[in-house]
């Protein structure tokens, strides 16, 4: 019988390495609804995981050992008796918090999510994308023809949000921090404006191009990018917190003395809003296969970073290089 190598957290630390190590255990015997899968590709979510691994995830009880990583894809390699609907050699999508980081996963057959095959781009429309348009759909309320900035527009999130936001046929502007992320962008064919925040000052530029004009802000980095999106929103304008990056790499979140934020968006009528995902579980199918379909018909590129992570053992590297701000596009480790 196979053994499952998992990566999984072994106590509370400030760091992947401490906090975790590589086990290797017994795959249990199916029952008779379930599906053994073996993973190919793992999506790497290193803000969540590291949020996970220090224990400040409040809706998640993590019991030592804890297999982390919430999004794969594999291969379908067993069946109990009484499954009819997937079969041995199957392409399946799997998101559930604590499975994805190892090399065999068992599932229910009602839980079961098909896939053409099981490519690394699946990661990146399966949470990710569906993150980004449950986001745009319910929290930001996106409008056609409306004017929308995002940060972090070339990562896993960003990427799909942009090309999104133009088929609603908006004015797109996209930030990001590097030449490689500038030429990402760009091959999408979808940002209006692309700020390079290493080469132009994100105020300034918001301020003297986007003053009042911003109807949806959608943001995951925080601080310094809130704040400014926050003083340039538009008249009803939505500004969308999906992440909050700067300040989760923090001991603790910054301590500011200033007007409450009601003071700068009242007169507006504008807002600021939260995006969790898992709080819209009764619409994930539908965003999947929205994004599913687009894909398959070629009317949605999917970005996945060009470095090759290789093995349960790489997944360390990959988060740190995600961590680091490097990545362009979805950040996957091939097992």
């Amino acid at each position: 019988m196979h053994k499952n190598k998992q990566l999984v957290i072994t106590q509370f630390a400030g760091n992947i390495e401490t906090a975790s190590a590589i086990i290797e255990t017994p795959i249990p015997k199916l029952g008779s609804s379930d599906i053994l899968i073996r993973h190919k590709y793992v999506g790497i979510n290193a803000l969540y995981d590291r949020e996970l691994y220090k224990g400040r995830v409040p809706y998640i009880d993590v019991n030592f050992p804890y297999v982390f990583g919430v999004e794969a894809v594999g291969i379908v390699i067993d069946i109990g008796s009484s499954v009819k609907n997937v079969k041995i050699g199957q392409a399946l999508s799997t998101v559930k918090v604590g499975t994805a980081y190892q090399e065999y996963q068992i599932i229910n057959e009602q839980d079961a999510i098909k896939i053409p095959d099981a490519t690394p781009e699946y990661l990146a429309l399966n949470p990710t994308g569906v993150s980004g348009y449950l986001a745009l759909k319910n929290t930001a309320e996106l409008q056609e023809g409306e004017t929308i900035i995002v940060s972090a527009a070339a990562g896993g999130l960003g990427h799909i949000v942009v090309q999104l936001a133009k088929k609603k046929k908006c004015h797109v502007v996209g930030i990001c921090g590097k030449a490689e992320k500038v030429t990402l962008l760009n091959s999408l064919n979808c940002c209006d404006r692309i700020i390079n925040y290493k080469e132009e000052a994100i105020t300034e530029v918001l301020t003297n191009e986007y003053a009042n004009k911003i109807d949806v802000g959608f943001d995951s980095v925080g601080t310094y990018m809130f704040d400014a999106f926050l003083e340039n929103l538009a008249p009803m304008g939505r500004l969308v917190v999906s992440g909050l990056a700067t300040e989760l790499t923090r001991p603790q979140f910054e301590k500011i003395h200033a007007a409450r934020v009601y003071e700068s968006m009242y007169w507006k009528g504008a807002s600021v809003r939260c995006f969790m995902n898992h709080l819209y579980k009764s619409q994930h199918a539908e965003a999947r296969n929205f994004l599913f379909d687009l894909y398959q018909q070629k009317e949605l590129q999917v970005k996945v970073d060009p470095i090759t992570f290789q093995g349960i053992e790489s997944i360390a590297e990959a988060s740190e290089y995600l961590l680091a701000g490097k990545s362009c596009g979805k950040v996957v480790v091939q097992l």
